[in-house]
């Protein structure tokens, strides 16, 4: 019995302490001005612009939200984890695309492998939103500028 009970603390705990840490996302609820923990929503449709996630606020409540769109849902996880870690980012003040890209790098801590998979997947996607507001230029025009604004130390070829 007590082996049993051994067994089954090792993995609960191994569960626990090897599981990727998924760090809060807070923002600023809009009409209360209050830091409130951002409201996570998986839509399943496409956006207009190609967005693969959008930071945005309740129209009611004000509180601070992120609406994933379908693009979202077929990317790879390390993928993910920088869209919703740059949507993050947004909420925290970061308006520009490619200082809210900083934001989210610096908080994801890469290593060099994690950023060359990072940049290979925007390069070779094409990845942007395609937006005439934010940030023109697709794939490794939107990664240079990221490379260079962050100063990531890094071939941005």
């Amino acid at each position: 019995m007590r082996i049993g009970l051994a067994v089954l603390a090792t993995f609960c705990l191994s569960v626990f302490v090897c599981a990727p840490a998924v760090a809060a996302c807070y923002g600023t609820n809009a009409k209360t001005k209050q830091r409130q923990a951002v409201h996570e929503i998986y839509r399943g449709s496409s956006h207009p612009k190609r967005y693969f996630a959008q930071a945005t606020h309740d129209a009611s409540t004000g509180r601070p939200q992120i609406f994933y769109c379908r693009r979202y849902s077929s990317a790879p996880a390390h993928f993910k984890r920088f869209v919703r870690a740059h949507e993050c980012c947004h909420h925290l003040g970061y308006h520009n695309e490619i200082a809210a890209n900083c934001c989210a790098l610096r908080r994801m801590r890469l290593s060099s492998s994690g950023l060359a998979a990072l940049r290979n997947y925007i390069v070779s996607r094409d990845v942007n939103s395609q937006t005439k507001v934010d940030q023109k230029g697709q794939g490794s025009t939107f990664w240079n500028k990221t490379a260079r604004q962050c100063n990531l130390g890094v071939r941005i070829d």
